[in-house]
Order: C-alpha cells, then sequence, then structure tokens
C-alpha cells in the first residue's frame, strides 16, 4: 500500500512506459498515451482505499481554446510543463477514467518528473472532475427554448458558434436567471435572462475584454433576433449581456449564477442522437 510519506499526488503524470506496464492501453495500439493521477492526494496512502484512479489520455499537438477552462464536462485539454522544451498537452476524457490497485500501481507506476502540471492547471482538473456530477441541468423548458430553430441552425449552436473563436482569452460563459432558475414556465411566459460573458483579465488584458465585449455584443444579437426585445419576448428576454472581468467576479455573484457549458462539442465524435442539454456548475 502507499504510505503517508508517498511522493504521488494528483495531477501527476505517469510515463510512457507505466501506462503499458498498468496494462492501462491494448497491446497493439500505437497511439501516444499519457495517464493522469486523479485520486485525491488525501486518499492515495489512505487504507481504505483500494485503488488508485487515473485517466489515460491521448498526447496531442496543440490545445484547442474550446476545450481549457472546464468548458466541456466531457473533454479536456491539459498542457504539462516540460522543462524548456515545449508543453505535452493532453486530450482527457471521462470515458477513460480507471482504477489500478495499489500494489500494483506500487510496483510499476513510474512518476514522470520532468513534468509539472502548473497550480492553474491543476485547478482546472480539479473544476473538470467535479464539473461531471455537479452541473445540475437548466429547466427543461428552458432548454427547450434554447433549441430553437433560428436560419439553420438552434439557438444553443449559434451561441457556441460565437464563443468558440474567442475561447481562449474566455473563463466561463454564466447565465442568470434569477427566481426563474428552477421554475418550469409555461407557453408565453419568458424567462429573462442576464449573461456575463467572463474573460481573463490577469493573462488577456485588453485583447480579452475586447473579445469579450465583442462576444456579449453577438450574444445579444442572437438571443434579441431568435426571441425579440426583452419587452416583447414570450420565450427568452434577455436583459443584460455584458463582459466582465474575472478578478471582479465575486463569490456572491457566483452563487447567483450557472456556468453554460459547450456540451454540444461531445457529439462531434460519436452518434448521440438528439442535442444533449446545456448544464450547469456550482463554483
Amino acid at each position: 500500500m502507499l504510505g503517508r510519506d508517498t511522493h504521488w499526488r494528483q495531477g501527476d503524470l505517469i510515463t510512457a512506459d507505466s501506462v503499458r506496464a498498468l496494462d492501462l492501453v491494448g497491446p497493439d495500439d500505437t497511439t501516444d498515451h499519457r495517464a493522469i493521477v486523479i485520486s485525491h492526494d488525501c486518499d492515495l496512502p489512505h487504507e481504505a482505499e483500494p485503488y488508485v484512479e487515473v485517466i489515460v489520455g491521448d498526447v496531442i499537438e496543440k490545445s484547442d481554446p474550446a476545450l481549457s477552462h472546464a468548458k466541456n464536462p466531457r473533454r479536456l485539454h491539459v498542457a504539462f510543463e516540460n522543462g524548456d522544451r515545449p508543453a505535452i498537452i493532453i486530450e482527457l476524457r471521462h470515458t477513460n477514467r480507471k482504477e489500478v490497485p495499489k500494489t500494483e500501481f506500487m510496483e510499476k507506476a513510474v512518476k514522470d518528473d520532468s513534468t509539472l502540471l502548473g497550480d492553474g492547471e491543476k485547478r482546472t482538473l480539479k473544476q473538470w472532475l467535479a464539473a461531471r456530477y455537479g452541473r445540475p441541468a437548466f429547466p427543461n423548458a428552458f432548454e427547450a427554448r434554447l433549441r430553437k430553430l433560428v436560419g439553420k441552425q438552434t439557438v444553443d449552436r449559434h451561441i457556441a458558434k460565437v464563443v468558440g473563436p474567442t475561447a481562449f482569452h474566455l473563463v466561463a460563459l454564466f447565465f442568470d436567471l434569477g427566481e426563474q432558475k428552477g421554475v418550469e414556465l409555461a407557453d408565453g411566459e419568458p424567462y429573462a435572462i442576464s449573461i456575463s460573458v467572463v474573460y481573463d483579465a490577469t493573462e488577456g488584458g485588453p485583447n480579452a475584454r475586447q473579445a469579450a465585449e465583442d462576444t456579449a455584443g453577438k450574444l445579444r444579437g442572437i438571443f434579441e433576433a431568435a426571441y425579440g426585445k426583452a419587452e416583447n419576448a414570450t420565450e427568452i428576454a434577455i436583459e443584460e449581456c455584458e463582459a466582465v472581468a474575472d478578478t471582479l467576479m465575486t463569490l456572491a455573484d457566483l452563487r447567483k449564477v450557472d456556468q453554460w457549458r459547450l456540451e454540444y462539442i461531445s457529439l462531434s465524435d460519436c452518434d448521440a442522437g438528439e442535442f444533449l442539454p446545456v448544464g450547469e456548475i456550482p463554483v
């Protein structure tokens, strides 16, 4: 068993050779795989936890901004610092979570000490892991109205199309439905929504602010084109849509809003039938 003095931590990268030694991939698989430890630091040495949880991921050449900052609950791109060499980018999917008996892990797992998951990336990993089970749905009636067809695409896909190009600068897109948050409204009763397009003020600076402001303007246009001006809307009334610096979001703000995630991206690699509901995550 792993002892209290174990050097393993959540977010540690396992070497490619160890991934194969642990039989985490098939013997004929030639893809460049790595595995990341996702067990909590306290669970790794705990006697009541017989397994170490890991996620096997594919090494990719370039990170997709739409899959960063835990925007997508099913896929995540994380970057491991790699000394003077280019960062190692790994795509993670929840479906590739695996459990390794601790006795086998101790015997065969080797940590890649040449890499480091930075504090920001590790926070993102934790948020993404929690998001899978911590994202209650918006009201069904609200989701149905977001799937209204405008032109050749539904409103939610128009939103995703607008957000995609600026995703690098954006931290999150928050929807505030106020007291209607958990209410199934009847036809003709509009949901009043305020949207916060939150950008990375520290790293992004003026470019991020401009990108968020442009996105906010386009989002307002989408809602008004689909549902009309707020005073006349019968489905969704867009009241506010603003760019907000992440440094200005307070805990009180976060407790009122829900994060909208681009879950439709998960459909691009499988035939999943109908469009999946958009979702939220408590912060």
